[in-house]
């Protein structure tokens, strides 16, 4: 689902209001302003329209709106720009917990910085139509998803409407003249269906297709092909979590910040990796009863999602089939585990993250089928949605009793921000949920006891 993001949109239509020709007899210092003063033709600017877009930045929490990018019809001077000019309110889409349904809500956003960019919201110098202006974001505020209660997804907020406007009694200016007063359309399509309305440099490489199964199950995915060279390359699965089902890859890979695969630190280890990102129509637990497994009924798209990645490798024939890795989240982690158990020479290794898989569901003959599989298990100890005590842990010490030796652990107290960005009221790091381990996996922060880096060891990984 990842295209580069399109270019500016085309402005040349619009019109810039109270923008006044001038007549051709017009001498300096004789037209008046309306007001008993006394000003050059030129001085006539009031309103600059413009268009916009939002700028998203895959966090640990989701997606973030940290700029808007506004295109004008004609140049603002860079000079003339600064952050205490702009007042910026969001509205869009939000999930009421207290009545359980979506609501349409507003709020003030702080604005950072305002600066001449490109039309990828970059800072450039000297004048330009296109200006970015940056906005403070974090778990509690600039979010993009909304949740969906009927299908227990995320979704992008739908309204999402940025109202821009100047401060009081301040202006800009266009080659000179004043700029009193801004007319900015506020909507923006989130949704890559819905329009080309958001800007993401972490998109940049990641397409979307989708798969018919011989059941009929289709499949929308997410794909990241490395640049061609002389070897075969690895292959990367990723299996989301229970609320990015659906039809929108980009909704999977947003949602859990899985593109740092898809960035130059990941594919660098590697050596280039393809990256596949499965999109489940509903949930990798669904046991076609309304019920969710958790080992102990099959998933409705065991046998389907194995087709998916077996018929995707085969189509690829530049992968390396002795180094296909697969993890996954909680719901992913589930599905991670029930791959490897019923096709435990298939794969590379496994890196399943805070896996929704009972241990009392798994065999002591699974047990022995997957001991010489290379594991990197992840959870914390206060997760509260998947409980690792009954899930994790007594799997990792089966296999370890068995005679596993390739089984590695990162085993977190708790889920916090570790960027220091973010901090609590009490002025300490931001706590997320426990169940959210999967954002140290995509911070490079697993390390095992013995010090060993999980993506390192993953780039290391091949049958044989």
């Amino acid at each position: 689902m990842k295209k580069k993001t399109a270019g500016m949109m085309a402005c040349a239509l619009l019109l810039l209001a109270g923008l006044a020709a001038g007549c051709a007899s017009a001498k300096p210092g004789t037209a008046a302003d309306g007001g008993g003063k006394k000003t050059d033709s030129s001085m006539q600017i009031k309103t600059a329209h413009g268009t916009q877009k939002a700028f998203l930045t895959a966090d640990d929490w989701g997606p973030a709106v940290t700029k808007t990018v506004i295109t004008f019809s004609r140049e603002i001077d860079g000079d003339s720009l600064s952050p205490e000019k702009f007042a910026v309110i969001e509205e869009k889409s939000a999930f009421n917990y207290d009545t359980m349904k979506k609501d349409t809500v507003s709020s003030q956003r702080t604005v950072l910085d305002a600066y001449p960019s490109d039309a990828q919201g970059s800072r450039v110098e000297g004048n330009s139509s296109i200006i970015a202006i940056e906005l403070q974001a974090g778990p509690l505020e600039g979010s993009a998803f909304v949740y969906n209660a009927k299908t227990q997804f995320n979704e992008w907020c739908d309204p999402y409407r940025l109202q821009v406007s100047l401060a009081s009694g301040a202006e800009l200016s266009s080659e000179g003249n004043p700029v009193t007063e801004l007319d900015i359309v506020p909507d923006i399509p989130l949704a890559k269906e819905a329009g080309e309305g958001r800007i993401c440099p972490q998109e940049d490489g990641l397409s979307s297709g989708t798969y018919t199964m011989e059941d009929g199950t289709v499949y929308s995915y997410a794909e990241y092909i490395p640049p061609q060279d002389e070897t075969k390359n690895a292959l990367v699965i990723w299996l989301h979590g229970l609320g990015e089902g659906g039809t929108d890859p980009s909704v999977a890979y947003f949602g859990n910040k899985v593109t740092a695969l898809a960035g130059s630190e990941f594919q660098e280890l590697f050596g280039g990796a393809y990256v596949l990102i499965p999109q489940c129509p509903t949930m990798w637990m669904d046991d076609g009863n309304g019920g969710l497994s958790w080992g102990g009924q099959e998933s409705i798209y065991t046998e389907s999602l194995f087709e998916m990645i077996d018929g995707y490798v085969h189509r690829n024939e530049d992968i390396d089939t002795n180094r296909i890795i697969i993890g996954g989240c909680s719901n992913g982690g589930f599905m991670t585990v029930n791959l490897i158990l019923r096709h435990p020479d298939y794969f590379a290794a496994a890196y399943p993250v805070c896996a929704a898989y009972g241990s009392e569901f798994i065999t002591d003959a699974q047990i022995q089928d997957i001991k010489n599989l290379p594991v990197w298990f992840t959870y914390a100890r206060n997760d509260t949605v998947v409980d690792p005590a009954i899930s994790s842990v007594p799997i990792i010490q089966r296999l370890r009793d068995g005679g596993a030796g390739n089984i590695h652990v990162s085993e977190f107290a708790d889920v916090h921000d570790t960027s220091g960005r973010y901090k609590d009221g009490n002025g300490e790091s931001y706590p997320y949920q426990g169940h959210w381990s999967w954002i140290y996996v995509f911070n490079r922060e697993c390390v095992d006891e013995n010090g060993t880096d999980l993506w390192e060891w993953m780039s290391q990984q091949k049958k044989g």
